[in-house]
Formats: structure tokens, C-alpha cells, sequence
């Protein structure tokens, strides 16, 4: 009897072993601070890590392993508002959900707790499902990324492995909606829906991983290398249709929706994601490449164009012997520039140099294709007539490394 005893609990210690567990800790806050791309700082809602730290836009990453046992502890810190966790596109039951009226919702100063065995590998999302058209927006929303049981660098067990894992997490902010007379409305207790009269929606800043325009330069980006396959991640969670368009050269490849496999992988430069919707895409480049990926924002209703996102594409050559200083001391002149811009460099030796120009905003003015050029000084001019005022990123790369200096166009 103690035998069989001691080999029950020895199968139950290994069986527990087995299956490793995910702990996530959150907390719902209505006073956080977001920094904008012209320097403001909104007020926003948002799950932050800790007390200490403002809820960042988007949520911090959870992620696990399919199969793993996920246990998330949500602490509910706002003082007018009840909030849920909706695990969004995760095949979990209905309690752990988080839509209010069929599982759960968390009131001032409690915790809800939230368990599921991670499903199948793939790209979902979290936000609170109270009142979500305005929680959503006031910045309750963060990636969930499950990963293969083994936890590999490839889309899905048995799937395409890959190098590296870009995560472009779309969203929008309407500045109208994130003043206090709007984000402290009382809600009733016991109701489905919050009641409140905000102003039409009409986003006036469009994010990608929470940031956009000049604050995307060098913090949002595919920095790789030649024959690197690389996964991007796309997700749009804001109110617009976005149409990602990759450079041609790139042979991007879907390879995934929603969490799931495509039966056929799908070769498109343009991909449509919805609201709520996430893709997978395979890129790579067997030539150093410095472009851009363009991020279209379509407002649903009418279809009309409100804004373009770009995304830099920095692809160089791996182990590389050439040294940079050959390319770091070049000069810009005149600075501000009228009309024709004059960039002059001495190269030590023979060099692949490409040339990238982009707006403060981040949109791609210039992207020339690698050129040899000689040992010796070299003088390039470009016009500079079709830019507006402003200032401008020019860039050279060795298809190994990259400098920047910036100009003013008058």
C-alpha cells in the first residue's frame, strides 16, 4: 500500500514538473501619464507592472509557452472603475474570459484572478472589456504572444523557424477623449455598459508599439542581417483598417492569422489587419536593403486616408570587414539647405554605400540601393526642391553599419 502510494505521488510531482507555469501580476490604473510625439503627456488608463511605474501604452508583454499553466493576478487600483482582463482570440472558458456579464468583473481595491493552459502557439491581444470603447482607447490593451511548446524561434510547432521577431502592435489615440471630464465618468454598478456622450472619434496620433511619427526612428524597426528570416507580428487594435505595405524586395510571405496556421502561406506585399485582427509575415533579403515599411491608416467608415506610419528596414551584410570610420566623418553643407544639399565622405578604401533620407515624421523622402564607390573623397548633391520646411534624417550605410546626421530644409 505505501508503495503504491509513493509511486502516486511520484507521477504526480513529475506530472507537476511537466507543465510549467506562468505567473503575470498586473495592475488597472486610470491615472497614468503618455508622452505624444509633439511632447505633450495625456493622461491614460493602462495595466502597469507595479505602483511605482506609469501603465505603458501598450500593456507589458505576456507570453508563455503552448501548454504552459498562465496565472494572471489582476490588482484593480482605479478609484471609478471596474475593469476586466479579455484574453482576445485565446481559446480559454468563458469564466476566464473577462466579458463582464458571462465571467467576471474586478471593482476598486480587489483582484481577479485568471487561469488557462496556453493554447495554440500564435499572435493574440489583452484589453479591458468594461465600457471598452473608451478603456480601449484610454489605453487598456497589451500584446500575449504564445510561443511552441519547446519555446524555439519558429511560428508554431513544426512551423518556419525563423531569426528574428519584429512585433508591430498598431493602435491610435484621439487626444479629445483622454481629458478628465471625459476619462472620470462614473459607472453604475451592476450594468453592462457604461452610459457616456464623448465627442466623435477622430484619431490625431497613430501608433505602432505606442509610438509614431519622429519617436519610431531607431526604437521601432527591422534591424537584420542578409538571408535572416525574419517574423513580423502585426496587430491593430485601435478603430482604423491599417494596410501594411512591405518593400517589394523583402518577398514578404503571410504565413498565419489569428493564432492559426494558413493552409497555404500567401505571398503579398499589402497586407489589410482589421480591428482586432493579427497576422504573421516571413520577410527576408539575400541584399543589404534601407527602406521603409509604410503603415496606411484608413478610417473604417468612409475609407478615407488619415495618416501614414513608417517603419525603418535596416538589412546589412553579417560579419562584415569593413570599418565604419570610412563613412563616419562625412559632412552636410549647406545646413539649413535652400536647394541642392552637397554630402561629401573619404573612403579609405573601395565601399557598398546606400543613402536614406526621412522626414522628423519618419516618412521616406530618398532610398538608394547600394553603390560601390572608390577609395577617395566623393561628393554627392541632391535637390532638395520637393522636401517641405523641416527637418531631415539623412543616412549612409556599409551594409554593415549606419550613421546619421540630420539637415534643416528651409
Amino acid at each position: 500500500m505505501m508503495r503504491k502510494l509513493i509511486g502516486t505521488c511520484l507521477l504526480l510531482m513529475i506530472f507537476l514538473f511537466a507543465e510549467a507555469q506562468t505567473n503575470v501580476f498586473l495592475i488597472g490604473r486610470t491615472l497614468g501619464e503618455k508622452v505624444i510625439a509633439n511632447g505633450d503627456t495625456l493622461r491614460v488608463y493602462g495595466f502597469a507592472p507595479s505602483l511605482s511605474t506609469h501603465p505603458p501604452i501598450p500593456a507589458p508583454l505576456i507570453e508563455a509557452n503552448q501548454g504552459d499553466s498562465v496565472h494572471i493576478d489582476f490588482w484593480n487600483v482605479s478609484q471609478l472603475h471596474h475593469h476586466t482582463i479579455h484574453l482576445h482570440g485565446l481559446d480559454v472558458d468563458q469564466a476566464n474570459d473577462g466579458v463582464p456579464m458571462l465571467s467576471f468583473s474586478v471593482d476598486h481595491m480587489e483582484h481577479g484572478w485568471y487561469h488557462f493552459e496556453a493554447p495554440h502557439a500564435g499572435t493574440y491581444l489583452y484589453h479591458c472589456h468594461v465600457g471598452s470603447t473608451l478603456h480601449l482607447q484610454a489605453g487598456m490593451y497589451g500584446p500575449i504572444i504564445i510561443r511552441p511548446s519547446d519555446g524555439s524561434n519558429t511560428t508554431w510547432d513544426g512551423g518556419y523557424a525563423f531569426d528574428t521577431e519584429t512585433l508591430l502592435f498598431m493602435s491610435e489615440l484621439d487626444t479629445f477623449w483622454h481629458t478628465d471630464s471625459i476619462l472620470d465618468h462614473e459607472h453604475i454598478d451592476g450594468a453592462v455598459h457604461d452610459t457616456l456622450l464623448v465627442p466623435k472619434y477622430n484619431p490625431d496620433y497613430f501608433l505602432i508599439n505606442g509610438l509614431s511619427d519622429q519617436q519610431l526612428e531607431d526604437s521601432v524597426e527591422l534591424n537584420s542581417k542578409t538571408n535572416y528570416v525574419n517574423y513580423f507580428r502585426l496587430v491593430n487594435i485601435g478603430y482604423c483598417t491599417n494596410k501594411v505595405i512591405f518593400p517589394s524586395s523583402l518577398g514578404a510571405r503571410i504565413v498565419d492569422s489569428d493564432g492559426r496556421p494558413l493552409p497555404i502561406e500567401e505571398f503579398s506585399d499589402t497586407i489589410e489587419v482589421y480591428p482586432g485582427e493579427r497576422y504573421g509575415v516571413l520577410v527576408e533579403s539575400s541584399v543589404p536593403i534601407l527602406d521603409s515599411i509604410e503603415v496606411h491608416y484608413f478610417d473604417m467608415m468612409t475609407s478615407e486616408l488619415k495618416n501614414i506610419q513608417h517603419v525603418k528596414v535596416d538589412i546589412r551584410v553579417p560579419n562584415q570587414v569593413e570599418e565604419f570610420e570610412n563613412v563616419i566623418d562625412f559632412s552636410i553643407a549647406p545646413n539649413p539647405v535652400d536647394q541642392d544639399v552637397r554630402i561629401s565622405f573619404d573612403l579609405l578604401k573601395e565601399t557598398n554605400l546606400s543613402l536614406r533620407i526621412v522626414s522628423i515624421d519618419g516618412k521616406l523622402m530618398l532610398s538608394e540601393f547600394p553603390r560601390v564607390y572608390e577609395q577617395g573623397k566623393h561628393t554627392l548633391v541632391l535637390s532638395t526642391n520637393e522636401y517641405a520646411s523641416g527637418q531631415y534624417i539623412l543616412s549612409l550605410s556599409d551594409g554593415n553599419n549606419v550613421t546619421s546626421k540630420s539637415f534643416i530644409k528651409k
